[in-house]
């Protein structure tokens, strides 16, 4: 309902000019309390309300500034951070890499070192061999050199129908030997 309807129905009858002025305008004591009113209301919603909330809105102001400048500190002091630690792994990396070529360079020492110990060692095992072979060929020849000797004693005894002494022996084998010798 509008407002000429709500007058229309407080009264039976028409309206007059004068009950809607006074309607509308209503006295001018009643407006000045009405008004005195709305600025004391003003004013205390003003110190009671606004300026607490403005002072609670400006230390939240406040606090959400500092918050975010907090935040762009510790921003920056985490890239310089991370970059402090990526430099660190890099070095790492490059000290790892330094060890394992280290380890790679001892290792193929060692290999070096094993191999000629191998080396060595087989070496060893091949002049001791060939001292061996030396030895028997020799212990063969001495052998062989009594055998043929025996034979020989044998076949000149029976050629000179007589034995031979043990003084005879001695000079046959040692003639014997010292042919053999010259042959060499």
């Amino acid at each position: 309902m509008n407002f000429v309807q709500s007058l229309a129905n407080e009264s039976s009858g028409p309206i007059s000019k004068q009950d809607f002025l006074d309607k509308l305008f209503p006295n001018p004591w009643d407006a000045l309390a009405v008004f005195l009113a709305f600025i004391i209301l003003l004013l205390v919603v003003f110190f009671v309300a606004y300026k607490p909330v403005k002072n609670l809105l400006k230390k939240r102001g406040d606090y959400v500034e500092e918050k975010i400048k907090s935040a762009e500190r510790k921003e920056l002091e985490a890239t310089k951070l991370l970059s402090d630690a990526n430099d660190q792994i890099k070095e790492k990396k490059i000290e790892a890499m330094g060890i394992v070529e280290k380890a790679k360079e001892d290792a193929n020492k060692e290999r070096q070192a094993i191999l000629e110990k191998a080396k060595q060692e087989k070496e060893a095992e091949v002049k001791k061999a060939k001292e061996e072979i030396a030895q028997e060929i020799e212990a063969s020849k001495d052998e062989i050199h009594r055998e043929i000797v025996s034979v020989a004693i044998d076949a000149s005894s029976k050629v000179l129908e007589r034995e031979v002494t043990k003084k005879d022996n001695e000079k046959l084998i040692d003639s014997f030997i010292d042919d053999l010798k010259e042959d060499k």
